[in-house]
């Protein structure tokens, strides 16, 4: 058989030569393929550091010139890889002899060669479909089992038990930033090799490993310096969907050596935060409440320069609804009366004098700083205000439900707050336009109160849901089915009893940034 290649080798190096084509192959100094020679194929092939994909063929032969464009375009989409893996090649037309030490038996041939020095190691014959995104698939699976890899690789190894033990683990030496949770090995595996410059492993979902790190949805989890982790939940295993989502969290994620303090806008950084846990986001923290009034009396507020009679009504009746209808430390209760207080007397407001009334209240330790804890996004652009004035606003009424000054007030001193200090007057002027379709002012008792507000949440969230928003926090219709299954079917029809109910229950338990709860005057 040999013999017969070799025969024909030679006929096609006449052929050509008659031709006057013998500097032509399927290959140039344009694509992304390495063509290697008789006199260099070693120093490329068995450098000891990286692994390659060798083809054999032919440049006369029909299969291998149909096959070169798959060929190329392999190389072009795993140009990224070239520092683990690289696409190369050698016509036997004109290097006959390598092709020879090879043992190649028919065009074209593809090897798999791992990182050896070891010259006379021919490799792995592929045997699989020639479509790109098979050989791809065969490329990730050897990778993955080469033994003792160069140090520079990515780990292509599962989270072992005892790994996974390790990470979790606060003396710790090293560990992975991100773990993929998965169920296919070769995406995460895949997704190493196209992120290899980041500190990234993987996990299956069912593995012992995903367990002991506390990984119960698909997902990305993100370790800290302590080894807690954080869930991002990702059921779309997309491969790009998930580089996407790890560019995003890393990008956005804070350095170990970020100086910065929660909320800290300073500077030139484009809104870039902390990442935040996404199973925090239904709570009900006292501190996104807390630093959505600071918000609101700082920034929102403070932008007036002289307050209209109606505005200042409006301010009057909101802190002191914010005051009596909320589950309040003692402490910051009394902040938020020196507030009141300092407005009681007033027949008139200026940003001077209101300037002084926050200083008086500063004194008395009103924080002048905002950090958000469930309402966190995964940029300071996102969430944080105006999910803690959502959060803000059911709570003051669900806590006045049947107790003065009530739901109703509650309800007309939240559109009045929105109708003259909500500073985005796009979403001022939607919020108006359906308290006013609504009717939200002719309600007369709590209950419709309660349950009209979060109508029109479900409303707002509805609207913003084909719009741009943090990516890892969607706009849903709520509560979701995961927090209360009898308050909604499967259709997304909601029981507007159990939804009251749940409510109730929901916006009274206020926690602390510790976790720990504090239930406000009980409903039942």
């Amino acid at each position: 058989m040999r013999g017969c290649i070799d025969f024909y080798i030679a006929l096609s190096v006449i052929l050509l030569q008659v031709s006057g084509a013998a500097d032509k192959t399927l290959f140039d100094e344009n694509d992304n393929v390495i063509v290697y020679k008789e006199n260099n194929y070693k120093q490329g092939l068995y450098d000891g550091q990286k692994a390659h994909m060798f083809l054999l063929y032919s440049s006369w032969c029909g299969h291998c010139q149909r096959f070169a464009p798959t060929y190329k375009k392999l190389a072009e989409d795993v140009k990224a890889w070239s520092s683990i893996i690289e696409i190369t090649g050698v016509d036997c037309v004109f290097d006959t002899a390598v092709c020879r030490n090879y043992n190649v038996r028919g065009y074209p041939t593809i090897r798999f060669i791992g990182p050896t020095t070891n010259t006379s190691d021919i490799g792995l014959t592929y045997e699989g479909n020639r479509v790109e995104d098979y050989i791809v698939t065969y490329i990730v699976e050897q990778l993955a089992k080469v033994k003792n890899p160069p140090s520079f690789w990515p780990n292509l190894k599962e989270v072992s038990e005892e790994e996974a033990t390790t990470f979790k683990s606060s003396s710790a030496v090293k560990r992975p930033k991100i773990i993929l949770f998965v169920n296919q090995e070769n995406v995460a595996q895949h997704l190493l090799l196209d992120l290899q410059n980041l500190d990234l492993r993987y996990a299956k979902l069912d593995s012992s490993a995903a367990r002991i790190l506390g990984a119960k949805t698909l997902g990305l989890g993100l370790l800290s310096n302590e080894g807690q982790m954080s869930f991002v939940p990702l059921e779309d295993q997309d491969r790009s969907k998930l580089e996407t989502a790890i560019n995003t969290l890393l990008r956005n994620g804070a350095s170990e050596d970020d100086s910065r303090g929660e909320g800290d806008d300073s500077g030139n950084d484009q809104g870039i935060v902390e990442f935040v846990d996404t199973s925090l986001q239904y709570n009900v923290y006292e501190l996104d409440m807390q630093s959505a009034i600071n918000t609101a009396v700082y920034m929102e507020v403070g932008l007036k320069t002289d307050f209209t009679a109606e505005e200042l009504e409006n301010l009057k009746n909101f802190i002191s609804v914010v005051t009596r209808c909320g589950s309040w430390t003692l402490q910051y209760k009394k902040q938020l009366g020196r507030i009141r207080s300092g407005l009681d007397d007033l027949s008139s407001l200026n940003n001077t004098a209101w300037a002084g009334i926050l200083s008086h209240a500063a004194q008395a330790g009103f924080p002048q700083n905002s950090t958000f804890l469930g309402c966190k996004g995964s940029r300071s652009t996102t969430r944080g205000y105006t999910c803690g004035l959502w959060i803000l606003f059911h709570t003051m009424l669900t806590s006045c439900y049947n107790t003065a000054p009530g739901s109703v007030s509650a309800l007309r001193a939240i559109h009045g707050y929105i109708d003259s200090y909500f500073t985005c007057a796009h979403c001022r002027s939607h919020f108006l336009s359906m308290a006013e379709r609504m009717k939200l002012l002719e309600i007369g008792d709590d209950q419709t109160a309660i349950l009209a507000f979060w109508e029109a949440h479900n409303q707002v969230n509805h609207r913003l849901s084909t719009e741009t928003h943090d990516p890892y926090f969607p706009k849903v219709q709520f509560p979701p089915r995961s927090l209360c299954k009898r308050c909604s079917d499967t259709t997304g029809q909601f029981n507007t009893d159990y939804v009251f109910s749940f409510l109730m229950r929901h916006y009274r338990k206020v926690l602390t940034p510790f976790g720990k709860s504090r239930f406000h005057a009980s409903y039942y």
